[in-house]
């Protein structure tokens, strides 16, 4: 196939415009609500645009303390341009990673180009398949670093093959990009040394006969990774991964610990082997491992997965399920050098992930969704070049085939921008979008100014209110740096630093005693209240109509 110049520019300033569109389309209302990971990360960024340290006075640092663990630096000071323009809002911290997704395809398409230069189709293919996918479109309008990760692997991976196919010195930039990447999502720490392994087994002779090079890349990845010693060493970092570990024992092994119990009650023998906690952590890894090729959520339905909330769709349209197939089988059976590094990447890309709980995580495996996305299109490639246009059944198949994307991409449409909106909103359900709070904001503060205290509930773990009050108020960062600089003793946490603002208090309702409070209101759930409560000033709504937070004067 031989394509002209003009042709190839057109294709891509056409992707490119079709992927603007896709990800700034509603970009400020859809998703409808910040997830408190984006509005935390928002609001630190704004600290660093006014005052140069985060929320918790530390000047420009590489990690940010953001709510119960630490998050890379790089995706927060690259918000602040987005912030710097427009203000902070729902688009304006959403506005980078958006311009990363309309960017992606493009880069597609010169990997494309570089996996398979004989296959011309693969890279234009690859392209539009990427610009069209609800993985990536999802992921690109939300502020939580994994737009930027893939741009990064993307931009490791062109500029590997460049070097291994053009000229060496291209190892560099690839090297510096590896070694940033931990800055950009803690995945990275893991895929770092997988990569670089899987890359020396495939490509050995090459690194040895650019020993020079090679070293030199090396030890460009290993100073830029010496700051990460900071993060693993603090003790409260480590308390956060313990709490998300599977190798968190009070979390993975009471069942275990039970059958043991069991066992030794009615004298079966060898309790202690069948048992023993090494097996129970290796199955549980072995189990979250193949969770990630479950075709239910890669196609059909990843409505369960964070922020991936849409009904009815996967994380991929379901007519490339067969396409992942076949051309998995083309790898598998062909297995030349190119195809290994595809294959390989493939197996080890859930692996930063599967010793987390809760799997599967797309996000914390993208290397093994970006590949999905790879041998997809090179299915679509081969069935394309197995078609006979001569042939009526052939044209007929392949316009069937045609109908049925365009109908999985007008679902994925009608599911992302007007049902998602309606349907994935409160804390209350399995939602991380939560315009219900946004919506409350200002409810709240116009009524605060009437009384001496305003508590609004702080009564589940999925929601942290004050974030959205720092963050659609612009609360002066200032204000919070000196709560933080009255703790001396040890670190403070979010909950110490966002308990209160202003005069708003945030923790639960406690009807039995806050109903004697004088001059006070109180925002709750309607569980927090007795059934016909008196005094209510006003109330918030779900989608549906029924009672989202009271706002409750006591009597």
């Amino acid at each position: 196939m031989t394509v002209s110049k003009k042709f190839t520019i057109i294709f891509l300033l056409i992707i490119f415009a079709v992927s603007i569109l896709l990800r700034f389309y509603k970009l400020g209302k859809v998703p409808n609500g910040l997830a408190p990971d984006e509005a935390d990360m928002g609001y630190n960024a704004l600290s660093i645009l006014k005052t140069g340290k985060d929320v918790y006075g530390r000047t420009f640092p590489i990690f940010f303390q953001s709510l119960n663990d630490y998050k890379p630096g790089i995706p927060i000071y690259l918000s602040i341009p987005g912030i710097y323009l427009f203000g902070l809002s729902d688009f304006s911290i959403r506005f980078i990673p958006a311009i990363f997704g309309a960017l992606t395809p493009l880069l597609f398409f010169f990997l494309g180009m570089l996996l398979y230069p004989k296959e011309k189709k693969l890279a234009f293919i690859l392209s539009a398949l990427f610009a069209l996918a609800p993985w990536n479109i999802e992921i690109s309008r939300a502020m939580a670093y994994y737009e930027e990760f893939t741009f990064f692997y993307l931009l490791i991976l062109i500029f590997f093959l460049l070097a291994i196919t053009k000229k060496k010195i291209f190892l560099i930039p690839a090297a510096i990009l590896l070694g940033l990447s931990p800055y950009v999502y803690f995945a990275s720490t893991i895929y770092l040394p997988i990569f670089l392994t899987v890359a020396f087994i495939l490509y050995k002779n090459f690194f040895i006969k650019n020993l020079k090079t090679s070293l030199c890349s090396m030890i460009i990845i290993f100073i830029l990774c010496l700051p990460l010693l900071s993060i693993y060493l603090n003790p409260q970092n480590r308390n956060r991964f313990n709490a998300i570990s599977l190798f968190s024992p009070d979390i993975t092994l009471p069942l275990s610990l039970s059958e043991i119990s069991n066992d030794r009650n009615q004298g079966i023998p060898l309790s202690n082997i069948v048992h023993n906690r090494r097996v129970i952590y290796f199955s549980n890894l072995t189990s979250n491992y193949f969770n990630y090729f479950n075709f239910d959520y890669l196609f059909a339905n990843a409505k369960n997965t964070r922020y991936f909330y849409v009904n009815y769709v996967g994380l991929f349209y379901m007519l490339e399920a067969p396409l992942f197939l076949f051309g998995a089988y083309k790898l598998i059976t062909r297995r030349d050098k190119t195809d290994l590094l595809v294959l390989n990447l493939l197996l080890v890309g859930p692996l930063p992930a599967i010793i987390t709980l809760g799997s599967p995580f797309p996000h914390r495996a993208l290397l093994f969704i970006i590949t999905v996305q790879i041998i997809s299109a090179i299915g679509l490639t081969k069935f394309l070049e197995n078609i006979s246009w001569k042939n009526q059944l052939h044209k007929l198949t392949f316009a069937f085939l045609a109908v049925v994307f365009i109908f999985n991409f007008c679902l994925f449409l009608d599911q992302y921008f007007i049902q998602s909106p309606r349907e994935f909103t409160s804390e209350l359900d399995n939602s991380a979008w939560f315009s219900t709070v946004r919506e409350t904001v200002p409810k709240v503060d116009t009524e605060k100014t009437k009384y001496d205290k305003v508590i609004f509930t702080w009564a589940t773990p999925k929601l942290v209110p004050p974030v959205y009050f720092l963050f659609y108020n612009k609360i002066d960062p200032e204000v919070i740096q000196k709560k933080a600089a009255g703790w001396t003793n040890e670190p403070p946490s979010y909950r110490q630093i966002y308990a209160q603002v202003g005069n708003i208090e945030f923790r639960p309702i406690n009807w039995d005693q806050d109903k004697n409070l004088k001059n006070t209101l109180l925002i709750g759930y309607p569980s927090e209240f007795p059934k016909n409560v008196q005094g209510i000033v006003d109330t918030t709504k779900l989608p549906d109509g029924s009672p989202h937070f009271l706002l409750v004067k006591p009597e």
